[in-house]
């Protein structure tokens, strides 16, 4: 098992050197190919977690130092969209599981909300994303509509949700609902209703999932949807 961790280790640093020298030449197909092959031998969390994250953290590190420009900013965030989009199959059926995930007005920094879409993807969830600067009136509409397992709201700034607290408990009391984001984390009083997901992607999407599990459960809809 050791030697199995330290290969794919190393099969990680491979894929993001990759990945980031293709970025520094604005090379799309590269990426892609990267990430591709990433998918297809780790899965969609490791290569999220161990992967694109990391490959954001160091295009933001090289944005501050001046190494690297907006226009990588904005081709990275393109591409690693692109490769999302080829992953998102359908998911049909009244069995499926429906999650609704949205950023919080004047949050514009949904790309990795939408990197964690794509791993409750991977858990059979069916994934419909509002984006950034999302009203929330828009997104209990949504919720509503679309009969949602679980909301996943998503925010680097603890305003964006400490102004909104009447109207997260409420939505709360209705339906699973998660925040995310270093906003989230830094509330010292979240409402009693919602649940603050971890940092750990990976611990995240199971928490999700473990309660739309429970929901599905309640509902009788307890078979994944396949698409």
């Amino acid at each position: 098992m050791a030697e199995q961790d330290e290969h794919d280790a190393v099969d990680h640093d491979t894929a993001r050197d990759t990945v980031m020298e293709a970025v520094r030449q604005l090379d799309g197909a590269s990426v892609r190919d990267a990430l591709l092959e990433s998918l297809v031998v780790h899965g969609v969390d490791e290569t999220v977690a161990d992967v694109i994250m990391p490959v954001l953290r160091l295009v933001g590190d090289g944005w501050e130092t001046g190494e690297l420009g907006v226009l990588h900013e904005h081709f990275v965030s393109s591409s690693f969209r692109g490769v999302l989009g080829e992953l998102r199959s359908p998911v049909h059926g009244e069995q499926a599981r429906t999650v609704v995930l949205a950023c919080p007005p004047r949050e514009l920094h949904d790309l990795p909300l939408e990197l964690f879409g794509a791993m409750l993807h991977a858990r059979w969830w069916r994934v419909v994303s509002l984006g950034a600067n999302t009203p929330m009136v828009a997104l209990g509409e949504a919720v509503r509509h679309l009969g949602a397992d679980a909301c996943v709201l998503a925010g680097v700034r603890r305003s964006a949700f400490e102004s909104r607290t009447s109207s997260l408990a409420r939505l709360g009391a209705r339906v699973p609902l998660f925040l995310a984001g270093e906003g989230a984390l830094g509330l010292p009083h979240p409402p009693s209703s919602v649940t603050v997901l971890p940092r750990d992607l990976r611990e995240a999407a199971a928490l999700v999932d473990a309660t739309g599990s429970t929901a599905a459960l309640r509902t009788g809809r307890n078979e994944p949807a396949v698409g």
